[in-house]
């Protein structure tokens, strides 16, 4: 599925937040190794059945050649986590044309102010609280993106509470240090009641870090 087109369906994945976004049913990925529920063959990305206090619920892939997918978590705190794997532009015309060191960026930010976007035309209630740069930390490997985290509405179990949902995203260049062969962008979106945040945010930082990146 091209990146625009995913731009497209993107306020519905925005609304899905913590729900059962992904579908069993295509689960197509191949889970080759002992607790790997889904391996992304594009990015070379492992999910495995368990992570910390998050049990997989399931993959999605939008497009027939697997490369646009979407992998559901949720804790009983409750913590509902989906994180998104899809491909970046390989070649990209950006007004004003940015220098070619600073194209990353470019893309990055762009994203990352479509990701926004959405979630204010999905809920009309939503209000940013905070935003800024992230780093997730995996032994001696760091992966720098952006965050932002809203306040909103949102349904756990039966009625609606006021939650908060935060969004983070990176860009993967090829090169070096990952495994992918083309850019990829990686996208996690994170949703919990306000009144269990301390709790929450222990267990994101937990999964966040644990959730293994594809480094060479």
């Amino acid at each position: 599925m091209g990146n625009l087109l995913r731009i497209v369906v993107l306020p519905l994945c925005v609304c899905l937040w913590g729900c059962e976004t992904t579908d069993p049913a295509h689960d197509k990925g191949d889970a080759t190794r002992g607790g790997i529920a889904y391996v992304h063959r594009y990015s070379k990305f492992s999910f495995p059945r368990q992570i910390g206090k998050f049990h997989y619920i399931g993959a999605h892939e939008f497009d027939p050649a697997g490369k646009d997918i979407s992998v559901g978590y949720n804790s009983p705190t409750p913590v509902a986590a989906t994180v998104y794997v899809y491909p970046a532009p390989e070649n990209v015309s950006l007004l004003p044309a940015p220098r070619l060191q600073n194209v990353s960026n470019a893309l990055l930010d762009r994203e990352f102010q479509l990701h926004k976007l959405a979630i204010t035309r999905a809920h009309s209630d939503a209000r940013l609280v905070s935003e800024g740069p992230c780093e997730i930390v995996q032994g001696k490997n760091y992966f720098q993106g952006k965050k932002a985290v809203y306040s909103l509405a949102y349904r756990f179990g039966v009625s609606n509470q006021d939650c908060l949902s935060e969004l983070y995203l990176f860009l993967i260049e090829p090169g070096v240090m990952f495994l992918a062969n083309d850019r990829q962008y990686v996208e996690y979106r994170i949703t919990y009641p306000a009144a269990a945040q301390d709790r929450a945010t222990n267990e994101i930082n937990s999964f966040l870090s644990s959730l293994s990146w594809p480094v060479k």
